[in-house]
């Protein structure tokens, strides 16, 4: 259904994007490609009447419903080891959060956020559980679902399934608020995070939807809380006294757990606070904006990525695991090429390691080189 989506692409040097594109076919796109040469190609998850008429006047059909992750809304900790930004007039290397230039004093900074494998395995993490999400609890099979690498910092998961095409924002809201636990309240799943008990409740780790996944991660909390990230949000809704007691009881408590949770082992307050860090350990990052959007544009599968040159890969879910896009989404050539690089942090590219680079000349592979050119941190020589 090409003629039904909206095309769009950015070209070299250009900030505005050129879209409401109409293609009758998968030739007409190719030869647009080859015409155009873009940095960037996009296409619409919606479906249209009229794909190349101004927005109000397309007569929208119904969107694949669709989901990113991206691993730069992680909050991940490789962040401060590897982000930087660097000055427009000077070309000099600042901290990630310079606002002015330490060298020659401009205003004129751009942050320069990297990607590291760390990164990646991350945002792949966050995808492994919404496939989870999709398939366990909303029922829909691998057959209809397909993963695509960014080419950058993440994976766009594309569903593509006609009965959930016609979906409003408003359900589409529901499904992110589901996959996120927003709002979720731990007692309706018989769980007592107050004074009131369930004594007929029981709870096993194979049980279906939130119910099942708030008694996995209540296990894997508890097992994880001597771990500084865990430590710190429990000291921070329970308190350090609570805390000192809970790990005193840590290794009785993982014993009792073993077959199933046991809920009533613990303080309502302490199932409270486990049963909070649980929800925020088994949901999925999503974006909520990207999945709520009827008229998104994605970027275009199997296309080069304008920020890092890498191709922007189709994946099945099956092949995610395996994936790395350090060398199955790196297309361009081995060949040398000399350039001047501003900064870049240790690096591996097809199994081999380059850098760090810190205001030098260097020989490195085209593949490489054109990452730090798409990144703004180096010049050909």
């Amino acid at each position: 259904m090409i003629e039904r989506r909206e095309f769009g692409y950015f070209t070299f040097g250009q900030k505005i994007m050129i879209r409401h594109i109409s293609l009758r076919s998968p030739s007409e796109l190719f030869e647009l490609i080859k015409k155009v040469t873009p940095l960037h190609m996009y296409y619409s998850a919606a479906h249209y009447q009229y794909p190349q008429a101004p927005m109000e006047e397309k007569v929208w059909l119904g969107a694949e419903l669709i989901f990113d992750i991206d691993a730069d809304h992680l909050n991940l900790p490789c962040k401060e080891k590897h982000d930087f930004s660097v000055c427009e007039d000077c070309r000099s290397m600042l901290p990630p959060t310079s606002e002015r230039c330490s060298n020659c004093g401009s205003m004129n900074v751009r942050r320069t956020d990297w990607v590291c494998e760390s990164c990646i395995e991350a945002a792949k993490e966050e995808t492994h559980k919404l496939l989870d999400f999709l398939e366990m609890d909303f029922g829909i099979p691998y057959s209809k679902i397909s993963v695509n690498f960014s080419g950058n910092r993440g994976f766009h998961t594309v569903v593509n399934d006609e009965k959930l095409f016609t979906l409003d924002q408003m359900s589409r809201k529901e499904i992110t608020d589901y996959i996120l636990g927003n709002g979720l309240d731990p007692t309706l799943y018989g769980i007592p995070t107050d004074r009131r008990r369930y004594p007929s409740a029981t709870f096993e780790y194979t049980d279906g939807s939130w119910r099942g996944r708030l008694a996995r991660a209540a296990f894997e909390v508890i097992r994880d809380l001597h771990k500084p990230r865990i430590a710190e949000n429990m000291i921070k809704l329970i308190g350090n006294k609570e805390y000192g007691r809970l790990l005193q009881i840590k290794d009785s408590l993982l014993m009792s757990w073993l077959d199933s949770p046991k809920w009533e082992a613990l303080k309502p307050s302490v199932i409270k606070a486990i049963t909070t860090l649980a929800v925020e350990e088994a949901r999925s990052e999503i974006d909520t904006i990207v999945t709520t959007d009827i008229h998104r544009l994605l970027r275009l599968a199997n296309t080069l990525n304008g920020k890092t040159g890498f191709l922007a890969k189709k994946l099945e879910p099956d092949a995610l695991e395996r994936f790395n896009p350090f060398v199955d989404a790196v297309v361009m050539p081995d060949e040398p090429c000399r350039v001047h690089v501003i900064y870049m942090p240790k690096t591996r590219i097809r199994d081999e390691w380059y850098g760090p680079y810190n205001n030098e000349d260097v020989k490195i592979p085209a593949c490489l080189a054109v990452l730090l050119l798409c990144k703004g941190v180096a010049s050909l020589k």
